[in-house]
């Protein structure tokens, strides 16, 4: 079991016999400068320096698991490979033409990486463990795990600010509404996300703001949202939906959700589409601007003070249309303010980073994970498990992209810690 990701560590460090290097067709190699690693569209390393039988080459190599997958991959043709200057593969089974029909110079690692390398990758690909390196993790470097962590802590957050970035230019660079936005979805948490996001989308916080009332607040979100569209027999329902008719027509409201884009199966009742809605209205309703909120805190303690906020009497003690609970929901629990600040908060700070070129909000989105607690979920006992000491939001986070992206998709010698394993 090889795959190409490993040929590109192998070439990149150069982990194989050099001595006597020669192509299939047995011209001399000699390797002055391997390139650097393209990970864009093109050739995978450019830049290289190469002699073959003496006459010295400038230009890109390709690496395949085969000889063959050159032409599988279509690259005769593509002008983006003109410079191949050397077709690196494990195992040359085809003799390939480049660009101008000749014979493409290709050098076989079969049979030149250590034995030993090669078995230790294989075993941990092999490794049917959700984390292949469970039982060597304690042999890593500190130095190398943390430089791990922090890589893919860092790649989760930007991953999440581009889908505030994107919300930002549809918004034409309006942060304000980009933050109603983004904290409308948050507030959805997985179960009703997407359609959170729409509802802020049909009824903009400006129109919101114009009112200095709670339930009207509550009629222009929950009108919009379609739940109000049902027959109803409450007279606070029929009153917000009164409301609703008339704020409708004065701001040209003229589409709607339907009741049957939001799920309350499966989701808790403090989750449902009507606690979450009447908690969104009071957090606009105190306060008027939500971007200020989630950038200009001091502290994390005083961010989740102001998010301290509950819902109206009514939404207290109704979390389905027309029926009364027998148990009262107040504002957002602990625990989900703390994943507002990690999924809403942090996102938005890093994009307003990327936007202003500036490493301050950066380096609050950083602070303030590492300031939360961890999060307590089946990959962050995994961790644990295996020794890892996880103790915030920081770690959790990082941890549960190593997991996702790495150890899942097998990518360990993609990995630092893989790698290092790999080469010992």
């Amino acid at each position: 079991m090889i795959q190409e990701a490993f040929l590109h560590f192998v070439w990149k460090n150069q982990y194989f016999n050099k001595t006597n290097l020669r192509t299939h067709s047995g011209e001399a190699i000699t390797i002055e400068k391997v390139g650097f690693h393209n990970q864009l569209a093109g050739p995978d390393f450019k830049e290289a320096v190469i002699s073959i039988d003496g006459m010295k080459w400038a230009g890109a190599v390709e690496i395949h698991l085969n000889s063959s997958d050159w032409d599988k991959h279509r690259h005769r043709g593509d002008p983006n490979y003109d410079n191949v200057i050397l077709h690196v593969v494990y195992e040359h089974d085809k003799e390939v033409l480049d660009n101008h029909g000749q014979p493409l110079p290709t050098l076989s690692l079969k049979g030149l990486i250590k034995p030993k390398m090669l078995q230790r990758y294989s075993d941990m690909l092999q490794n049917d463990e959700q984390i292949p390196c469970a039982e060597q993790l304690h042999s890593v470097k500190v130095i190398t795990r943390l430089s791990m962590l922090e890589r893919t802590l860092i790649s989760r957050v930007e991953y999440k600010a581009k889908e505030v970035t994107a919300l930002l230019k549809a918004n034409n660079s309006d942060w304000e509404e980009t933050a109603y936005q983004w904290l409308a979805k948050g507030l959805g948490f997985k179960t009703n996300a997407e359609s959170m996001l729409a509802l802020a989308q049909l009824v903009p916080s400006r129109i919101l703001h114009k009112h200095n009332q709670l339930d009207q607040y509550e009629a222009l979100l929950f009108g919009a949202s379609g739940l109000l569209s049902i027959d109803l027999k409450d007279e606070y329902l029929k009153a917000l939906r009164s409301e609703f008719d008339y704020l409708s027509k004065k701001y040209q409201l003229n589409k709607l959700l339907t009741y049957n884009q939001w799920h309350f199966s499966g989701a808790r009742p403090a989750n449902f589409p009507t606690v979450r809605i009447g908690q969104l209205a009071a957090m606009l309703y105190h306060h008027q601007n939500i971007f200020s909120l989630f950038t200009e805190f001091d502290d994390p303690k005083t961010l989740i003070k102001e998010l301290q906020v509950t819902q109206s009497a009514y939404w207290q003690t109704h979390v389905v249309m027309d029926k009364e609970s027998k148990v009262k929901i107040g504002g957002l629990a602990k625990s989900a303010k703390e994943s507002l600040l990690i999924n809403t908060t942090v996102p938005l700070l890093v994009a307003f980073a990327k936007y202003k070129d500036s490493t301050e909000p950066l380096d609050k989105a950083l602070n303030l994970l590492m300031a939360l607690p961890k999060e307590e979920n089946k990959v962050t006992r995994l961790w644990k498990a295996v020794g890892w000491n996880v103790s915030s939001a920081f770690d959790s986070q990082g941890l549960i992209e190593l997991h996702n992206s790495f150890c899942k998709q097998k990518r360990c010698i993609e990995c630092g810690i893989g790698a290092e394993l790999v080469k010992a």
